[in-house]
This record gives structure tokens, C-alpha cells and sequence, in this order.
């Protein structure tokens, strides 16, 4: 039987905080910079979350899902988080 592992998407596979960080000092205005267009389809990796994902994936005893949920405040973010 496969064991299953979930992997967290923000701040784990993508670096979420540093782009919000970096939103929130570009657009000091905008309250919740994640509700902007792209702003989930341009987060970066997480440096080895690619490598380690795949890792995890090669594993023939293991089931491996990503986890996440989507924004409230970006009505587009569940299709970007899939894109």
C-alpha cells in the first residue's frame, strides 16, 4: 500500500512570502497584492522544491498530491495555482 504525502504549494514549493513582500512594497496601496492578475502564476520556486518534488514523485511507495487553497481575495486564483 502507498503512503500518501501532501506538499504545501506556498512558501514550499513557491516562495510566496518574498513576492508578496515585494508587491506590498512596489503597490503600498493595494491591501492584498495577491488578488492581482498573476500574481500565483509568477511566484517562483522554492530553491530544491522542484528537485525534492520530483524526488518524492520517483518513489514507487508513495502517492505524492500538492496541497493548497486558494485565495479569497483573487477570484482567478485556483486556475492560476493549477496553471
Amino acid at each position: 500500500m502507498k503512503k500518501i504525502v501532501y506538499v504545501d504549494m506556498d512558501d514550499v514549493l513557491c516562495d510566496y512570502r518574498t513576492a508578496y513582500n515585494a508587491a506590498r512594497e512596489k503597490y503600498p496601496d493595494i491591501k492584498y497584492p495577491q488578488s492581482q492578475l498573476d500574481f500565483f502564476r509568477k511566484l517562483l520556486p522554492v530553491e530544491g522544491a522542484i528537485d525534492a518534488l520530483n524526488y518524492l514523485n520517483c518513489q514507487d511507495n508513495l502517492e505524492v498530491y500538492i496541497l493548497t487553497a486558494p485565495s479569497i481575495r483573487n477570484p482567478l486564483c485556483y486556475l492560476e495555482k493549477r496553471l
